[in-house]
């Protein structure tokens, strides 16, 4: 079932809003929105299924939306009782705005935790993903890994893509179209994103956007939010069911929203029929690090030129960089009672996760979800040190405090070469 899009004209807007709430509210809930690419259209019915599910039950709630589309000034919107006001609205002749940039992210939260008085925060950022891998490494992820098409369904596409083109597949978090520049599209990196979201503000984040439920990226946000909801692989680009979860959200009820996630795709047929999302709570990381580093300590040298093929993936990249943690470390066939010590804690870590059977079933590149931990992980073998990935990962808080990543002494090459 595909969510009618319905463009924002057709919504009820009313006038500017000058009020400044006066009372403290329960929960607010800010919806960032980075829609100036080729999501643009599904921004517009996403914000009308938001604003289809509020109701009585969150009268002491506010759900606020920055969205940028494309041709469409930037606004901040407060989406409410049928109405939709415009708190802000940005002019591009006057200030161009990159939502990709940091520091525009971190002066919308500022200016709604300031406007409005509440008890609680929830976060939900909405765009393009793919994890913590680096805008530097995006002219050489995109083309030479051979991203299968991320347009839903449309298969597998043959040959190299140019780096350069208008609508690259692949990005860190978030994605702006900057039209006759090269490269052109911006993206917000790991470490931008992480100075961008202050601490002691948000209950949760929640990615609406593929790829972010990796360790890395979870594990750098872990002083930012309780908890994080997020999926391992592709969202299909509808997005999340609006229609059904946005008053979860507000009501703060985090296990139903990725219940009903999950529940509204795994109704679908074909590939439509894809969902991954689990709910982390990030004061278990730290534990959850010290667990998988006391087992991956003993491995530094065998990691690199470790045989992956029979370990869960999550990606649809030629050359795989997401894989299912709790997977990788059962491999490793460790010490048993370090291994139930970790799987105690992934369980404390990741209270609930949930995955269809397949990912993009149907299509040439389809995936069997084998298992599903709710958390994805990169395994830094040696055919990816040529290429500098390995040292990029190696600046990641997961690598730096786990030592995973880190080799006692450099090894000859195992023969695996970046196709």
């Amino acid at each position: 079932m595909v969510l009618c899009l319905t463009a924002l004209a057709c919504l009820t807007i009313s006038c500017l809003e000058t009020e400044k709430a006066d009372r403290t509210l329960t929960r607010t809930v800010l919806v960032y929105i980075a829609g100036d690419n080729n999501l643009s259209n599904m921004a517009n019915s996403n914000i009308y299924s938001m604003n289809g599910n509020i109701s009585n039950g969150t009268d002491n709630t506010k759900l606020i939306a920055f969205v940028d589309r494309k041709d469409v000034p930037p606004a901040l919107l407060h989406i409410h009782d049928g109405y939709i006001d415009t708190i802000f609205d940005y002019n591009r002749e006057k200030q161009e705005l990159d939502t990709s940039d940091p520091m525009v992210l971190r002066d919308v939260i500022e200016y709604v935790h300031n406007r409005y008085k509440s008890e609680s925060y929830g976060l939900v950022l909405w765009s393009h993903g793919t994890g913590w891998i680096p805008t530097s490494q995006l002219h050489f992820v995109g083309p030479n890994m051979k991203y299968v098409q991320g347009r839903d369904g449309d298969g597998f596409k043959e040959g190299l893509r140019d780096p350069f083109a208008p609508y690259p597949e692949t990005k860190a978090f978030t994605w702006e179209d900057r039209k006759g520049q090269k490269p052109a599209y911006s993206c917000m990196d790991l470490d931008e994103l992480v100075e961008a979201i202050p601490e002691g503000i948000f209950d949760f984040i929640a990615f609406d956007a593929c790829y972010m439920g990796c360790t890395e990226v979870i594990y750098a946000l872990r002083n930012k939010a309780d908890y994080i909801i997020s999926s391992c692989y592709e969202i299909v680009s509808y997005g999340f069911p609006y229609h059904i979860v946005t008053h979860d959200y507000l009501s703060g009820n985090l296990m139903k929203v990725c219940r009903e996630f999950f529940v509204y795709y795994n109704s679908m047929t074909g590939w439509e029929r894809m969902a991954g999302v689990s709910l982390v709570k990030t004061s278990e990381l730290d534990s959850l690090a010290r667990c998988f580093s006391k087992i991956v300590s003993g491995y530094r040298d065998t990691i690199p030129v470790m045989n992956v093929d029979d370990i869960q993936v999550f990606d649809r990249f030629k050359n795989h960089v997401m894989y299912d943690l709790e997977d990788f470390v059962d491999k490793l066939e460790p010490d048993k009672e370090d291994l139930t010590e970790f799987r105690l804690q992934m369980e404390r870590c990741v209270p609930y996760k949930i995955s269809t059977p397949y990912i993009f079933q149907g299509d040439r590149e389809q995936i069997k979800v084998n298992t599903y931990c709710g958390l994805s992980i990169y395994i830094p073998i040696s055919k990816y040190d040529s290429c500098g990935l390995n040292d990029d990962y190696r600046k990641t808080d997961w690598s730096r405090d786990t030592g995973f990543g880190v080799r006692n002494e450099p090894n000859e090459d195992n023969g695996n070469e970046i196709q």
